[in-house]
């Protein structure tokens, strides 16, 4: 049988002639009007098809061609392309001629205006059989998949062999040649089959039938496959065995089918046991049969069996419970098909009642109508639901005595319903009906509503209790808190039924938790503060006495004291001095980076260059400790501050020194993780314990080392830490006695093409310049007698300024416009008005316009430096003066004196 030709591309429309054109040609043409039916043909279409002249008029083109030798679905097609005018080139095609031949052909067909044209070139002998065997060929191919075989064949003498592709497939391996040697393709047979396979297949060839085996298959891949070879073994000319042809099937697939329904039926006997489960049927002839489980519900041995459908109900069935049940079972019987499903309660023969939920089928087969069922004892279910009606009773009784609101929903607690508290706890009036989600959802306060739907949606999916607290709008604006509980309610099996739960009002309860929050932190940050206090003020004190204490035996010296003393004590006062500077100035780094007003530039820094500015700095204090320090070169770069990470690496470096032991070593070592850099500063110091480990980082907490008598101010690695918390990094510390120390600074990674920049180097020193003659003016806005002194001697040391002072704002600006002084110092605390005013005023007035101010104050806070160097001080210097930075930027300003600092 052909079948109908494939769909194709149409052709462009062609202009019909008169028939006397097409009677010039020899290939077999007709004619259709615009509805198929046939207008004329030509003499080559009569001689082609057999048909009389008188045969054609009348009849359309499928009906003459398409007769019952044909293929129905090829007459279909030709039909419907008429009947929509569909053109198509030369397809294969295969007709009827008058006397119910097949006519193999190409057919084409163009449209003309009012009609179709069909032309068809007669098929060659040769094509007949090359399309017949491509069919056949294609049938083949279709029929090995579907089966999953495939065919070879094997000399009997030679063992030379053909397989076509699908045994290569079976066999898991590409196309290579004809077929592998015999004793290569059996290796793919595990033992013992390969044995036995070789044994029948070799036997075989000794006498011409049919033959079969059935053996595992291990392909390369590792699977392993169970396959069926079959084949017949044929004589040649001589009548002796000459060639073996079979063909080779894999079972695998039907095999595990087999397996899978033999353990799907073993389960199921195994789940309807555990679950007590009976099972039972009523043949046509109305015997029942029962199962173990059956028996045991209905406490009866095999013996005591009802005979039929009746005897059972009369003497199985609760007298209440057996008119509706033979109703329903003989109306089941009637429709001779279909389910019914019933409660029903069970008499047994002690007496006692079981209650049974039952389900029947009836099947119509050859004999008649037979019945199945299952039963399962509910007896405990219904009890347990009694108990639970039981409770609920209780339970609404005391939540609605105590405030608390219940709900129960679907298993996906989508649509649920509330009771009466539940509606009052959102400030509703009680409702009727289901509760929707959306109605939900309107009551809860807009923040909350994302995670509370979470909450409920991951319980739901992992079917476990839910809890969770959220807030509710009253329809008057009011906020009020509801704690939330829910849990799944399972069957007898396990399986969610449903979802219950409650709400309650947690509004007072949650406040006065949040009061006593609030209370509990701020005692401890009460505690710490006053924690470091107490440090600060022993930090502070211990410098002060040696100040106060050196002034006082200076102050009661007798006239004429040792100048060696004097200058020793007043070594120890300035030393006690720039402790108490330095400590000051780290507690306000620490405050301004805590309180994040000190700003940083976060800019890619090379790490290289980092650790040749810093390794000098510590140079001396190793070389005096006798540690060696080094580095291992690098060229990572990290996104930092650079004046912030120099300060950090110079503390770490200086700690890891002063807290080694002699001979010791201090190494830094860059690592790279990820997007990430790890700087690691170890020593062979004497290492810390856990305990000191934790509280390393603690402000004015010197672990101890200040028995040790090395120098220090105990913040130091709190402005670390700060600082790399700022740099968006952070610092952790490894340590054991005995052992040493190792810091490691953690940082973001910065890429090697971004223009990288080095920490910022210390200020070259000038070198000094040729005294000079002239005299420069300078005028120093102070009320403090003692600064002003301070500053006269300074000046007057230098040898080339003059020095005049105003003390406050107005008389500062008074002698700034009689003196016009080169340079003014301005105190930023004065009697009338503040140095800002003064730099205005002076601003203001073009002849002190363009006069150098410098802001000299004891506020060192950062955001009071940054005020005023925005305002248009050329600097701000903080008091106590550091002499040498006054000195050094007069030398910039005004050259080098070469007087001493």
């Amino acid at each position: 049988m052909s079948r109908a030709p494939a769909q194709t591309p149409a052709v462009a429309p062609l202009a019909v002639p008169e028939m006397g054109a097409y009677e010039l040609l020899d290939v077999p043409v007709a004619v259709t009007d615009a509805h198929g039916g046939l207008r004329g043909v030509n003499a080559a279409f009569l001689s082609f098809t057999g048909l009389a002249p008188h045969a054609w008029p009348g009849r359309r083109f499928e009906e003459l061609l398409c007769g019952d030798a044909t293929d129905p679905a090829q007459r279909l097609w030709i039909a419907k392309r008429l009947r929509d005018g569909d053109a198509f080139a030369a397809v294969a095609f295969t007709g009827q001629d008058a006397c119910g031949r097949a006519l193999p052909m190409r057919l084409s067909m163009r449209m003309g205006r009012d009609g179709a044209v069909l032309l068809m070139q007669p098929a060659l002998a040769e094509q007949r059989l090359r399309d017949d065997l491509a069919r056949t060929s294609e049938l083949l191919a279709m029929a090995q998949d579907f089966g999953r075989f495939g065919v070879w064949e094997r000399d009997a003498t030679t063992m030379a062999g053909r397989w076509d592709p699908h045994v290569w497939a079976i066999w898991g391996i590409p196309v290579d040649g004809e077929a592998p040697p015999l004793d290569q393709a059996m290796l793919s047979i595990p033992q013992p089959d390969r044995d036995h396979s070789i044994g029948v297949f070799q036997r075989s060839l000794a006498n011409c039938g049919s033959y079969s085996v059935r053996y595992r298959l291990m392909r390369p891949d590792g699977e392993l496959r169970h396959v069926y070879s079959h084949w017949e073994v044929r004589p040649g000319p001589d009548g002796l065995p000459q060639r073996a042809l079979g063909i080779i099937q894999d079972e695998t697939e039907v095999l595990r089918q087999s397996q899978r329904e033999a353990e799907l039926a073993h389960r199921l006997e195994m789940a309807t046991n555990a679950a007590g489960v009976a099972v039972w049927s009523l043949d046509p002839t109305g015997r029942p049969h029962w199962d173990s489980q059956m028996r045991r519900l209905h406490g009866r041995e095999e013996a005591d069996l009802p005979a039929d459908l009746d005897e059972y109900l009369e003497r199985c069935i609760h007298l209440q419970d057996r008119a509706t049940a033979r109703e329903a079972l003989r109306t089941l019987l009637a429709r001779r098909g279909g389910l019914v499903e019933m409660d029903l309660r069970v008499l047994r023969p002690d007496g006692t009642v079981r209650r049974a939920a039952t389900r029947t089928s009836a099947q119509m087969g050859p004999q008649g109508v037979s019945l199945y069922g299952v039963m399962l004892d509910v007896t405990e279910r219904h009890a347990a639901e009694a108990r639970l009606r039981e409770a609920s009773e209780r339970v609404a009784l005391v939540t609605r005595a105590v405030g608390i609101g219940t709900w129960r929903a679907d298993p996906e607690a989508t649509f649920g319903w509330w009771d009466e508290q539940m509606y009052r706890l959102r400030g509703l009036l009680p409702q009727d009906g289901p509760s929707t989600p959306e109605q939900r959802a309107a009551c809860v306060y807009p923040p909350d509503l994302a995670a509370n739907h979470d909450e409920m949606r991951r319980a739901v999916a992992q079917d476990r209790p839910s809890n969770s607290t959220f807030r509710v709008v009253w329809p008057d604006g009011t906020v009020r808190w509801l704690a939330s509980r829910s849990t799944p309610v399972r069957d007898e099996t396990g399986r969610t039924v449903q979802r219950i739960g409650i709400n309650w009002d947690i509004t007072e309860s949650r406040a006065a938790a949040e009061a006593e929050h609030q209370r509990q932190l701020a005692q401890r940050e009460s505690q710490a503060k006053s924690q470091f206090l107490a440090r600060m003020s022993h930090e502070l004190r211990t410098p002060l006495n040696a100040v106060l204490g050196f002034a006082q035996l200076l102050l009661t010296e007798r006239e004429h004291a040792d100048v060696t003393l004097q200058r020793r004590r007043i070594e120890h006062i300035h030393a006690a001095g720039e402790h108490l500077l330095s400590l000051i100035n780290d507690v306000l780094d620490l405050s301004a980076l805590e309180s994040g007003e000190l700003r940083l530039q976060l800019v890619p820094v090379a790490l290289q260059a980092l650790y040749s500015e810093a390794l000098p700095l510590v140079e001396n204090l190793a070389r005096a400790s006798r540690v060696s320090v080094q580095a291992t070169p690098t060229g990572l770069a990290v996104l930092a501050d650079p004046v912030r990470l120099r300060q950090v690496l110079i503390n770490l470096l200086s700690n890891a020194v002063k807290y080694n032991r002699p001979a010791g070593q201090v190494s830094i070592e860059t690592v790279v993780g990820g997007d990430q850099v790890h700087v690691r500063v170890t020593d062979t110091g004497n290492g810390m314990s856990d305990e000191q480990l934790r509280h390393v980082f603690e402000p004015f907490n010197r672990l101890g080392a200040e028995r040790a008598g090395i120098e220090g101010t105990g913040i130091g690695l709190a402005i670390v830490k700060a600082s790399m918390q700022r740099m968006g990094g952070e610092i952790t510390v490894r340590s054991r006695l005995g052992e040493g120390s190792c810091f490691e600074l953690t940082l973001p990674r910065a890429s090697v093409d971004s223009p990288v920049l080095a920490a910022a180097a210390p200020a070259a020193a000038h070198a000094p310049a040729e005294p000079s003659a002239v005299r420069h003016r300078v005028l120093y806005i102070e009320d403090n007698t003692v600064n002003q002194l301070i500053v006269e001697e300074l000046l007057r040391r230098r040898g080339d300024m003059n020095c005049v002072t105003a003390a406050d704002g107005a008389e500062g600006v008074a002698r700034a416009l009689a003196e016009l002084p080169e340079l003014i110092l301005v105190d930023m605390q004065l009697p009338d008005f503040d140095g800002h005013e003064v730099l205005r005023r002076l601003r203001a007035d073009e002849r002190t316009a363009h006069i150098r101010c410098v802001a000299l104050s004891a506020n060192a806070m950062p955001e009071d430096i940054e005020r005023a160097l925005q305002a248009g001080f050329e600097a701000y210097w903080t008091k106590p003066l550091d002499l040498r930075r006054f000195n050094s930027a007069l030398d910039d300003w005004f050259g080098h004196t070469g007087a001493p600092d």
